[in-house]
């Protein structure tokens, strides 16, 4: 089958739209509405001031749905996928703690996925990797900034004095964002990309934020995403290797299964934390006895940890302190959305990373969307990013569903650019699994004319 790319030609719309995702991405990173603007944590949704900055980005979201409205229709699983999930959300508004509060966080929890599947839907996967990793190597400068120009916000000074969180609260938070843009940039290198430099410097920079914030969880994702990236890429260098990596993939999780399950104090020691995960394991065998009390629909979408919550209060009185959130983002859905909620999440997301392991070649994204998942994945047992309102983690984890579950974007020919009409007709999309039987593989130095083909795979010179 034919190389399959978007009609991503140069121009100045194109150079817009890619400039406000930019901006959205930004936005969704939350370093605007940091310790400089919100110092007290309330995410400006209990600030009346910042609570009215999301509506202009709202609005831009709108604005570019309805532009892509004819891509985003051919995208009809992922979509509907992911509305049901939101339907979800919003349904759980009639039984609520405080349905007004369910419905204002499930509103901005759709604009947050409806960005995902946009972003996905709208640029093919070698241009969504370069507008991540620029927006990401501009969020590394500013924190880089903010650490050596301004310690008092960009350096922690509590327990964790010294440790640098650039934008973010804490260490962890800017060590997320890290991981996603050295992720980024080594599937836009891996994409084809011309920018191979800026993709270089993002990922050493991005690095060495991890390494400075000492954020070990995020070192270890790290490490993850880009060993990640090279097996996928071996992968296609023929049969004999892809079951090699296989074998060595199933071995070391195997390994790492086998050492959780009899010596999980080895691996809390390797990442800093003590058995009980710093009184996590406290946090949720509490939250497992009130979700008992309604286990198929919860309390509501993001209500449950509030103040006022009568299960929260329990659970804060018997662990002794004001728990925020349960630090696992399966647990929390639980609570909030019941087991119908946990069930859609995991079809969703399982069912996407299933379809990537068939397809991860075919989608010519460096292998983005696969790993980013697999890293999301992980992250969701100590992070609550499942359905995340403005955060960039749930719209990253929809925009990797979308391109799981998506179309591959077929080849069009390439006229001069002119300014599309608001409802341009969109290029042939198709839905397909990996070939079995790949093209053959042309490799072409940098200074040759004439390519030297290799056996029956199709790599370019600077990878999938």
């Amino acid at each position: 089958m034919a190389a399959q790319q978007d009609d991503d030609r140069p121009g100045l719309p194109r150079t817009l739209e890619a400039l406000a995702c930019g901006f959205v991405l930004f936005m969704l990173s939350n370093a605007f509405i940091g310790p400089f603007l919100d110092p007290l944590q309330a995410g400006g949704e209990n600030i009346p001031v910042l609570r009215l900055m999301w509506l202009p980005v709202y609005a831009l979201i709108l604005a570019l749905a309805v532009w892509r409205a004819p891509r985003l229709m051919s995208f009809w699983l992922p979509a509907g996928a992911l509305s049901l999930l939101i339907f979800w959300v919003f349904a759980s508004a009639s039984w609520s703690l405080d349905p007004g509060t369910t419905n204002r966080r499930a509103l901005a929890a759709a604009f947050t996925t409806l960005f995902g599947l946009y972003f996905a839907a709208s640029f093919d996967g070698k241009r969504m990797a370069e507008i991540l990793a620029t927006t990401f190597l501009v969020l590394a400068l500013a924190g880089l900034a903010a650490a050596v120009g301004y310690p008092k916000m960009g350096v922690q000074h509590d327990i964790n004095a010294g440790d640098w969180r650039g934008l973010w609260y804490e260490k962890n938070q800017m060590g997320a964002m890290m991981v996603y843009g050295a992720l980024a940039a080594m599937a836009a290198m891996l994409a084809g990309s011309r920018h191979r430099k800026r993709m270089v410097v993002t990922i050493l920079l991005c690095a060495a934020m991890i390494v400075m914030s000492k954020s070990k969880t995020s070192l270890l994702v790290l490490m993850v995403g880009l060993a990640g990236s090279f097996l996928l890429a071996a992968m296609r260098r023929g049969p004999a290797t892809a079951v090699i990596v296989v074998w060595l993939g199933v071995t070391v999780i195997g390994a790492a299964v086998i050492v959780m399950w009899l010596a999980p104090e080895l691996l809390f020691k390797a990442l800093g934390k003590d058995p009980s995960l710093t009184g996590r394991t406290d946090i949720w065998a509490a939250l497992l006895r009130q979700s008992a009390k309604a286990p198929m629909t919860g309390y509501g979408y993001a209500v449950f940890w509030t103040l006022e919550s009568a299960p929260a209060n329990w659970i804060r009185k018997e662990t002794g302190w004001l728990v925020p959130t349960a630090h696992n983002g399966w647990l929390d859905i639980l609570a909030q959305l019941g087991w119908v909620g946990v069930s859609l999440c995991a079809l969703i997301l399982g069912g996407a990373l299933l379809v990537g392991l068939f397809r991860f070649q075919r989608l010519r994204d460096g292998y983005w969307a696969t790993l980013f998942l697999v890293i999301f994945l992980m992250t969701t047992f100590s992070e609550s990013f499942i359905l995340e309102r403005n955060g960039i983690a749930w719209a990253l984890a929809c925009a990797a569903v979308t391109r799981l579950l998506g179309p591959v974007l077929a080849q069009v020919s390439a006229p001069k650019w002119t300014m599309p009409p608001l409802f341009n007709p969109s290029p042939p999309l198709a839905w397909s699994l990996a070939s079995p039987d790949p093209e053959p593989v042309v490799w072409a130095a940098a200074t040759s004319t004439k390519p030297v083909v290799f056996g029956r795979r199709a790599v370019s010179p600077f990878g999938a």
